[in-house]
C-alpha cells in the first residue's frame, strides 16, 4: 500500500513537472560588430548566478552567431520558473571573457534585468519568471 502511494505521488509529481515547459527565446541588440558569437549562461538558482564563487555549472549554456548586431536564440523545453542570464560577446572566439591588464572586460558582456551594469547584479534583481505568457527576453548592450 504505501509502495503504490509513493508511485503515485512521483508519477503525479513527474506529469505535473511536464506540464509547464516552454521555449525561451533570447534577443541581443547593441552589439558592436558582427564578429565572433554571444555565450551565455542561463542561470535558475543564486548558487549558479555566480558560478567563480562556488564552481557549480550553469543550468543551461548556449552560443550563438551574430548577424547584423544582433542575436536571436532559443533554448528548447525549459521547466517554468525564475531565471537569470549572463553573456559576452566573444569577438575573437577564445572561448573567454578578455580584459584588460587591470582586470576590465575589453569584450561586451551584459545580464538580465540589468542594462549597462558595470557589476554583476544580485541573483534577486536579475532573475525573471519563464512560463506560458512570459517566453522572451531581450538583453540591450
Amino acid at each position: 500500500m504505501i509502495l503504490k502511494s509513493l508511485l503515485f505521488i512521483l508519477l503525479s509529481w513527474q506529469i505535473h513537472a511536464e506540464e509547464c515547459r516552454q521555449d525561451l527565446k533570447m534577443i541581443v541588440t547593441g552589439l558592436d560588430s558582427n564578429e565572433g558569437q554571444i555565450k551565455f549562461d542561463l542561470d535558475n538558482a543564486d548558487d549558479t548566478f555566480k558560478p567563480s564563487e562556488n564552481g557549480k555549472p550553469a543550468f543551461n549554456k548556449g552560443r550563438s552567431p551574430i548577424t547584423e548586431k544582433r542575436v536571436e536564440y532559443i533554448f528548447k523545453g525549459i521547466p517554468c520558473g525564475e531565471y537569470g542570464i549572463k553573456l559576452y560577446h566573444d569577438a575573437n572566439m577564445n572561448q573567454t571573457l578578455d580584459k584588460n591588464f587591470i582586470g576590465v572586460p575589453k569584450e561586451q558582456y551584459g545580464f538580465s534585468n540589468c542594462k549597462n551594469c558595470l557589476l554583476p547584479p544580485s541573483w534577486q534583481k536579475a532573475k525573471f519568471i519563464v512560463d506560458k505568457n512570459h517566453s522572451e527576453i531581450t538583453i540591450e548592450l
